[in-house]
């Protein structure tokens, strides 16, 4: 739907617009997937050349590098020519708040399957994962290990989004142990950490997450000072600590789940632990926002959900958790301080 310069789009053109809004997602997926914007780091090159680097077929890649204009992330310097905007900067490997493990994750079929499915979950109130995938997220992506490490880098990526609020916000010289409850690969435990060099940490997730969370805190220096712990969320067993970090993890479950997931976090603290909840919170329902949208993923993906700030205080409530305040950040997240009560 072509414009005339200068025109502003017409409500039908902005509903196209919205409409093809997923050939974005895989123009940039696939531009991540093949590390364009690493070879693009050090300024424009010509699509010919890049092709014959990736072993790609010319004609296919120009395509997309022409699409990618139109994605916002790549610019044409010449007629076959480009370099990245400062948006596609993003979608660099090694650069903070990097996001191109999240585009792979994204356009991959762990997320893109499911939500081709969303009429079902809207009309079932369920995720749809199962039929779209032949288990739960998790399963699949025992099955694909490709996937999951791509996940899991997405997820300290974010983790290094939040985690200078997080430091910022919180103090945790007082706390003899923390434990990062579900935390991945670590990048969140590894910053508090680094910020608070008294600290002991504590890392526990599921145990094949758990494993290869060993190699990351030894790069970082800090297999000494942390203990990792392989375990469910729902049986008994947590590890003990003074403080305890909960990012994201409550968002991947609906009610039930998680009132079990806190109880079983009560029964391991000790008397007066602090509790952190890093999520979304969702705003009024009045006026755009994106948790809104990303409330529909974790539907479609997890049958989790984003939630509001009543509804926090109510699941901390039910399970003797105690809140003492919650901190919006610059990153989107609030944190949610409670306490053993």
């Amino acid at each position: 739907m072509n414009l005339i310069p200068d025109e502003k789009p017409s409500p039908t053109q902005q509903l196209h617009a919205a409409i093809t809004g997923y050939w974005r997602t895989q123009v940039i997926g696939t531009v991540a997937r093949l590390g364009i914007a690493d070879l693009l780091a050090t300024g424009a090159r010509e699509s010919g050349s890049l092709a014959a680097e990736l072993g790609v077929h010319p004609g296919a890649l120009f395509r997309l590098m022409r699409g990618g204009i139109s994605a916002g992330i790549l610019e044409a310097v010449s007629e076959r020519t480009f370099a990245l905007t400062p948006m596609g900067e993003g979608l660099r490997s090694n650069v903070p708040g990097s996001l191109r493990q999240m585009a792979i994750t994204q356009s991959a079929p762990s997320h893109w399957l499911p939500w081709g499915l969303l009429p079902e979950a809207v009309r079932t109130g369920r995720s749809p994962v199962q039929a779209a995938l032949g288990s739960d997220i998790w399963g699949h992506f025992a099955r694909h290990p490709e996937e999951a490490e791509h996940f899991a880098q997405a997820m300290g990526n974010l983790s290094g989004l939040v985690a200078s609020e997080v430091t910022h916000h919180i103090d945790f010289a007082p706390f003899a142990r923390v434990a990062d409850i579900g935390g991945s690969h670590g990048e969140l435990l590894a910053q508090v950490l680094h910020a608070h060099p008294s600290c002991r940490g504590i890392l526990f997730d599921l145990p094949q997450v758990a494993e290869g969370a060993k190699t990351v805190l030894e790069s970082r220096g800090l297999a000494s000072r942390v203990d990792v712990v392989a375990g469910s969320f729902f049986e008994p067993g947590m590890p003990s600590a003074e403080a305890y970090l909960l990012k994201h993890i409550l968002h991947d479950w609906e009610d039930d789940p998680s009132l079990t997931l806190l109880r079983r976090l009560h029964e391991a603290a000790p008397s007066g632990a602090r509790l952190f909840v890093v999520e979304l919170v969702i705003p009024d329902n009045r006026n755009p926002d994106p948790t809104h949208l990303i409330d529909l993923n974790m539907l479609v993906v997890a049958d989790g959900r984003e939630r509001t700030t009543d509804e926090f205080r109510a699941l901390l409530a039910a399970t003797s958790w105690k809140v003492e305040r919650i901190i919006p950040t610059r990153s989107g997240v609030s944190i949610i301080e409670a306490v053993k009560a």
